[in-house]
């Protein structure tokens, strides 16, 4: 199960890269195609562990949800740090 919310927060990763305000290869249909495939495959590794469908969807969105501002929060910090580094 700890595999299938690892892939969660990738998910959540891959959506925030393909945010318009995000840089990067990942930007648009690519992150948001990568995002979805990781979670069917986290709901799949979920639901392998003994867990129902809609339990393991509640969960795996559950934290690609809460990784969702956690990332974001890293990805700002991070733009910030290389903006001062310009200066």
């Amino acid at each position: 199960m700890w595999m299938g919310a690892l892939l969660a927060a990738a998910c959540g990763w891959l959506w925030l890269c393909a945010t318009a305000r995000a840089e990067g290869r990942l930007r648009g249909w690519r992150g948001t195609l990568l995002g979805w495939a990781a979670l069917l495959l986290a709901v799949w590794q979920t639901r392998s562990s003994g867990l129902g469908w809609g339990t393991s969807v509640a969960l795996v969105l559950g934290v690609a949800m809460l990784s969702l501002p956690a990332l974001s929060y890293v990805q700002a910090a991070r733009r910030r740090s290389a903006q001062g580094a310009r200066r």
